[in-house]
């Protein structure tokens, strides 16, 4: 799969793009729908398959600081989307002058001139242009002009509700991951960089990797039981994301510390991805280090416990 960050990066492709356009904030079911309906079209029309993302996402743009979390890193997503068999992804930088394009520009000069649209996918509650005033009718008719395909695809209901990131949010935040699991199709996950820490978790019998999440709020926090795939293989433990209140006092970003279980490699600047199979409870302020050994001892029991009793097939 090739990134395109840069337009004048591309120079086109041999018989045009089939392009999908979304957010796919944690690539859920009601994504992988948008881009499987795209990937049909490219295999019917000899296209090359493709989506547009945003950086930063619009609402992170108009709402700044009161942007939700993200479910997933860049990373993250691209990952998913290669996963998923795209070709090629354009990330578009989201600005002013982006958000106030026209829809014939948007459709006509970007889409159809500079990167080759043939066949356009979005979902039913896609918009865009300047005010997200115009629709997928509105892609439809300008599309018309070029012979540009245009479709939307229905969203996808799980027990009668829609799936969607915001609703997958909800299920992170109340710890109810099984819920998350069936609206994503599998475990969700983070993934990141092994950093170095302050070593104290070390101190008391539970070494951690740490993983800078590089995002100042999550969508989930608590202590969990986790599988963990890393360059040596898949392993158990148990993994915490918060902002640790009994060790700091008024850390404002979220750090994800995972403890692997029967593990004593070294792991700085390698590359893990943490699955949270089941929260065990929330993050709690402690009166002192012997209270936090002592409940990370039960927790490492209760994590084990969870995981014997989960399967674990996921793709890495």
């Amino acid at each position: 799969m090739r990134l395109i960050r840069c337009l004048s990066d591309f120079k086109g492709t041999p018989n045009g793009v089939s392009l999908a356009i979304g957010n796919f904030d944690g690539f859920h079911k009601g994504h992988q729908a948008v881009v499987e309906a795209m990937k049909e079209k490219a295999r019917i029309y000899d296209l090359t398959s493709a989506v547009m993302i945003f950086e930063p996402q619009p609402l992170e743009f108009f709402s700044k600081s009161n942007a939700p979390a993200r479910l997933y890193s860049l990373r993250d997503k691209l990952q998913a989307l290669e996963v998923a068999g795209v070709k090629l992804v354009f990330c578009m930088k989201f600005d002013s002058k982006f958000a106030s394009m026209s829809a014939h520009d948007y459709v006509i000069e970007l889409l159809h001139k500079r990167l080759g649209v043939k066949s356009v996918t979005v979902g039913t509650e896609f918009n865009f242009g300047k005010g997200g005033a115009y629709t997928i009718e509105d892609l439809k008719t300008i599309g018309s002009e070029v012979s540009m395909d245009a479709q939307a695809i229905d969203g996808v209901e799980i027990d009668g509700i829609r799936v969607s990131s915001t609703r997958i949010r909800s299920y992170l935040c109340e710890g109810r991951l099984d819920l998350a699991r069936a609206a994503l199709g599998r475990y969700y996950s983070i993934s990141g960089a092994v950093v170095h820490g302050f070593a104290f978790g070390r101190t008391l019998g539970f070494a951690t990797a740490n993983v800078n999440i590089n995002r100042r709020i999550s969508p989930l926090s608590g202590v969990f039981a986790v599988k963990v795939f890393c360059p040596y293989g898949l392993y158990d433990g148990m993994a915490n994301i918060g902002y640790r209140p009994t060790v700091i006092n008024g850390q404002d970003k979220a750090l994800l510390e995972v403890n692997l279980f029967d593990f004593n490699k070294d792991l700085y600047g390698k590359s893990i991805r943490v699955f949270f199979i089941k929260k065990i409870r929330t993050e709690q302020k402690f009166e002192n280090v012997n209270a936090l050994k002592e409940q990370l001892e039960a927790d490492r029991l209760e994590a084990k416990r969870v995981l014997e009793e989960h399967s674990f097939d996921e793709e890495h």
